[in-house]
């Protein structure tokens, strides 16, 4: 009996400690592999002309968009309470024209024959929330992550660049959530596309601003990061619209990835009502005109708004007009980039600025990052130098004990 409750309980040991031993092997393997990365100086946006990324757009063509909302997966170990069917039901109740379910660590492919389905999945599983939104997803989910705090812009680097190669938009999600990123790193992370500037949970303003600052193009986008449609206060809280001709696809990523897109915020209502959310969805406004003429950044709104106020180099308020459906800013020559917020005492509308430009192309990305071979080296050889140190202590030290053990005096 005692022999049995041995192996009953040693067996539970084992199965008990396996996921542990798998996660130290796996988080030690991440930790040591990643390369170390150097990072050039940044360019800020700079020439005599002007990327405006509303110059193309067309009246009609806004679509309501949701790119990053969660449904039950993963058996409901995840954080996500609605089917994903009833997650789309929802904000098709509100007149979402596309709702891209986001899932960790999973692409869900309910829907997949509609014509608006675009695969995605949010990627990150550690304690600082350093997270990314893969649009356009082959598929592929990459499973490395650090469950630690990523203090490290080389592991961020990398996580980057390890993502890109598998979607076809990247987004860097929530930055200023829990310890994701710092304002700091936008200086010098490059090779992705868009930024989640808006999220229901959590604003990064000063994050978006400093990417645009030191020349980056991170395109906003806004999104409830919703866990449970069920809960209203939980959705359409932060709205992007994309300027598309269709739903589909490739018509939606290429406009958002060329930045003709807005994000509205919606009013956080204490006990909200699916009324209260249809009323404020039928209150949104759209831009009749978005142009450049000359040095002359104008603005002109479908409804008179509260406030049309001009944003630049590191969020500076540059000028504010009231009561108005149009204003203008003419930019100076140490702007190098201009957004626009307007509100209309309710809703509070984000655009994407207008940057400096050499040909008036969309500048190129900038590729500030690459692999330190000599460092990279340097490193793998101390770990592996560490390591072997450690194994040749231990086989030493019981060698040692072995010996005194033989040699000692028999009772």
């Amino acid at each position: 009996m005692k022999k049995n409750l041995k192996i009953i309980a040693v067996t539970l040991l084992v199965i008990l400690l396996l996921p542990v031993a798998f996660l130290v092997v796996t988080q030690g393997w991440y930790y040591a592999s990643y390369p170390i990365y150097d990072f050039r100086e940044p360019v800020p946006f700079h020439g005599d002309n002007y990327y405006n990324p509303y110059a193309g757009a067309v009246p009609g063509d806004w679509k309501k968009c949701v790119f990053h909302a969660h449904g039950k997966s993963w058996g409901g170990f995840t954080d996500g309470a609605s089917d994903v069917q009833h997650v789309i039901d929802v904000y098709r109740q509100l007149g979402f024209d596309v709702t891209a379910i986001s899932n960790y660590m999973q692409v869900d492919t309910t829907g997949h024959r509609e014509p608006s389905y675009i695969p995605c999945y949010e990627h990150g599983y550690g304690y600082g929330k350093t997270h990314q939104l893969a649009m356009g997803s082959d598929g592929h989910v990459l499973w490395r992550d650090y469950i630690f705090i990523q203090g490290s812009l080389s592991q961020k680097q990398y996580t980057i660049d390890l993502m890109r190669k598998h979607c076809e938009v990247l987004v860097l999600n929530h930055p200023d959530l829990r310890y994701g990123y710092t304002p700091e790193d936008f200086k010098y992370l490059c090779n992705y596309d868009l930024m989640e500037t808006f999220n229901g949970a959590r604003l990064s303003m000063k994050y978006w601003d400093s990417a645009f600052t030191h020349g980056h193009t991170a395109w906003v986008t806004g999104n409830d990061d919703s866990h449970g449609v069920d809960d209203l206060g939980d959705i359409q809280r932060e709205v992007v619209f994309v300027n598309s001709p269709s739903v589909h696809r490739p018509d939606i990523l290429s406009a958002i990835a060329r930045g003709t897109a807005y994000v509205v915020s919606f009013p956080r209502d204490t006990f909200p009502t699916m009324e209260r959310k249809l009323d404020m969805a039928a209150k949104v406004s759209y831009p009749a005109a978005v142009t450049m003429s000359g040095d002359t950044l104008q603005v002109r709104w479908s409804r008179t708004m509260a406030t049309i106020t001009f944003v630049g180099d590191s969020g500076k308020v540059l000028s504010t007009v009231e009561n108005s459906d149009y204003a203008a800013y003419v930019l100076r020559p140490a702007d190098t980039y201009v957004r626009t917020v307007l509100s209309d005492g309710e809703l509070t509308y984000s655009l994407n600025p207008v940057v400096r430009s050499v040909d008036g192309q969309m500048p190129p990305k900038q590729q500030l990052a690459s692999v330190n071979g000599l460092k990279t080296a340097g490193k793998y050889s101390t770990i592996i130098l560490s390591l072997a140190l450690v194994a040749g202590g231990v086989v030493w030290l019981r060698r040692k004990l072995c010996r005194r053990v033989i040699s000692s005096p028999q009772a």
